[in-house]
Formats: C-alpha cells, sequence, structure tokens
C-alpha cells in the first residue's frame, strides 16, 4: 500500500503541528492514500511539547513556578514514554505570559529553572529544553540559581533556532521584548558580565557559542552549566524518529507558516 507521511510545523496563529499534521492526512485520506503517518514536527520553540507528545506518547504534568516578572504562573511539561522529559521556556518565561507588561530588565528566567528541577524530581534524567518566545534576557541566571549552579548529573538539551551569540542577545532581541536603546545597552553590558562570571564560576566561556543567544541567553546560560546546545529541528526530529517514519514513504507532505 502506498505510504505518506503528513510532518508540518505549526502555522502560527492558524494551526498547531498536531493540528496541521492531521488535517494534511485527513486530505492524504480522502485523496485515497490509506497509509498516511503523522508526526508533527517543531524547531524547539513553542509546540515542542505537544509536538513530541503526539509523536511518542507521554503524559502532562504541570507545575506552579515563578512567571518572568515573579507571579505564579501553571505550567506544564511534559514525560515523554520513553522517560525523556521536555520543557519549553515559553510556558515558564514567556512573553505571551505577560501581556504587553513586559519589564525586560527584570524578567526572569527563574520560572524554566524549577520546570526543570520538577522534571528531575520526578525522575528524569534526561531533559529537552525548548527555547523560544522568551521574555527574559537574563542570560539565564534564573534558571541557573534555582539549579545550583549545576545540573547535577542531568542530561540536558538544548533545542536552539537561531545562532545568536550569548552578547548580542540584548540587541538582537532586546526591542522585542519592551526594552529601549538604553535599556538594550545596560542588558548588554549586564550580559558581558555574567558571560565574564561563567568563565570564573564555571570554567565555560560562552561568549563566542553559536545559539548561545537564544532565549535572551538562556541557551547560552545552560550551556555553562553542561547543557549541549542543537538546531532544534534536529533534535525535534530526532526525538520523534523521523527517519523511521520517512522509511518507505512514496509521498511526504510538510510545510509551517504564521502572521506576518
Amino acid at each position: 500500500m502506498p505510504c505518506a507521511v503528513a510532518c508540518p510545523d505549526k502555522f502560527r496563529g492558524t494551526l498547531s503541528a498536531v493540528g496541521a499534521a492531521a488535517a494534511v492526512a485527513a486530505g492524504l485520506r480522502t485523496a485515497g492514500w490509506g497509509d498516511v503517518r503523522e508526526v508533527p514536527l517543531a524547531d524547539g520553540g513553542e509546540g515542542t511539547l505537544d509536538a513530541l507528545l503526539a509523536s511518542r506518547g507521554g503524559s502532562r504534568r504541570t507545575a506552579t513556578v515563578t512567571g518572568p516578572l515573579g507571579d505564579p504562573v501553571e505550567a506544564q511539561w511534559a514525560l515523554l514514554s520513553d522517560g525523556t522529559a521536555v520543557v519549553e521556556m515559553a510556558r515558564a518565561s514567556g512573553l505571551a505570559l505577560v501581556e504587553g507588561r513586559n519589564d525586560p530588565l527584570r524578567a526572569t528566567t527563574r520560572g524554566t529553572g524549577e520546570l526543570i528541577a520538577a522534571a528531575a524530581r520526578s525522575g528524569a534524567r534526561r531533559i529537552v529544553v525548548g527555547v523560544g518566545g522568551s521574555a527574559t534576557t537574563d542570560g539565564g541566571l534564573g534558571a541557573i540559581e534555582v539549579l545550583g549552579w549545576s545540573l547535577a548529573g542531568l542530561d540536558v538539551t538544548v533545542a536552539c533556532d537561531v545562532t545568536t551569540r550569548f552578547g548580542d542577545a540584548a540587541a538582537v532581541y532586546g526591542p522585542q521584548k519592551g526594552a529601549t536603546a538604553a535599556q538594550v545597552s545596560l542588558l548588554t553590558r549586564r550580559l558581558q558580565r555574567l558571560a565574564d562570571e561563567y568563565v570564573d564560576r564555571l570554567g565555560r566561556d560562552v561568549r563566542d557559542l553559536e545559539g548561545g543567544g537564544a532565549a535572551g541567553g538562556l541557551a547560552g546560560g545552560l550551556a555553562a552549566i553542561g547543557a549541549t546546545l542543537e538546531p532544534g529541528f534536529e533534535v525535534v526530529a530526532r526525538a520523534a524518529d523521523l527517519e523511521s517514519a520517512l522509511e518507505g514513504a512514496d509521498l511526504v507532505v510538510t510545510g509551517e507558516g504564521g502572521w506576518t
């Protein structure tokens, strides 16, 4: 029987990756394709958790964590069927949580660190952290302080979809988070000092690390305590076992989009 694979990313503002895969698959089945595999994908940003749960199975968990401006938020994370945990930093430290009232100087990644800690307490030893949609430019300091400046044996992979360097995070992303020109300059100096502190305290120089500036430097901060940074699509595709899904496929339908 001819086999087709529906493996889209999200269409922001219209369909999630899961919804898009289901819609494509429905169309393919209507067109006569009997064997259709649905593999929703993501690039490490929003939607990563849902895409991997749909592909791999598992359970949703919820933790009360510190939001970007200090207010408590209920944030979901996932424990996949193979024991891997998935954390989306946007669910704890995301710009969408502050609804246009962000304080770019005060916004913290503390809640993301609390989600990682919650996953570890639940027994996960491997954790995928999707970064994207952040409200923060704290260089990951809030998360690292929660984690005690150590991953304590955790195998953490940061799924990044950008290549921005650590010290450039404020200049590149700060205006999107509400930072004025003066605040961008201040945040840049903070990141530079923090990078020096990471070298002095941890012996890890993240200043030239590709992708270290993702999520306002959260990626670089986690790398400083031992996390691995990888391209987000590759992380998700591997976790979703896309390669196996494509074996023997006669047709592959993919895509992504969103509001501009």
